[in-house]
């Protein structure tokens, strides 16, 4: 479960334009050392790590579902060329969410942050909000699937009315 919200926080992270980065924006070296302090209180760049292991998986997957005498040696490649690929291009990672960062916080708020995240509760809140996450993902995905039939019908009951065939 957390390799699938660590999916999904990665690709999110990867969708968001930063105009700040292709502008040249640079961020203070103090609130630099902050934000880079926060994503390893965190451990927001173990998302990359993360990441990896989801793709490996899902490339394993596939693999043998294609291939069905696939040699262990194929297997054997993947991790290596998919960790490879991933540790070589982890700080545009980092500078990306350092950007996204610099752009939504203030200095004030980051070091309010790593104060917070350095806290009990911080830890805490660390440990538990993957899972929170994930369980929030699920619950909203089953909710939407509960919505599907009704909003189905009311769109096929409104296009009858509108007059209106698909």
């Amino acid at each position: 479960m957390k390799m699938r919200l660590s999916f999904v926080l990665l690709a999110v992270l990867l969708s968001i334009s930063v105009n700040a980065l292709a502008d040249g924006q640079q961020v203070s070296p103090e609130k630099r050392a902050e934000i880079e302090k926060m994503l390893e209180i965190t451990g927001a760049l173990k998302l990359g790590q993360q990441f990896s292991s989801a793709m490996i998986a899902q490339m394993t997957s596939n693999l043998r579902a294609a291939h069905a005498n696939v040699p262990q040696k194929a297997l054997d490649i993947l991790p290596e060329v998919v960790n490879g690929v991933v540790a070589e291009n982890i700080g545009s990672l980092k500078e990306a969410i350092i950007q996204i960062y610099d752009e939504h916080l203030t200095l004030e708020d980051v070091k309010g942050l790593n104060q917070f995240y350095s806290s009990p509760l911080g830890h805490k809140v660390i440990t538990i909000l993957p899972g929170v996450l994930t369980e929030s993902i699920t619950a909203g995905q089953k909710w939407g699937q509960a919505l599907g039939p009704e909003i189905a019908r009311r769109i096929q009951e409104r296009f009858q009315k509108e007059d209106i065939s698909l």
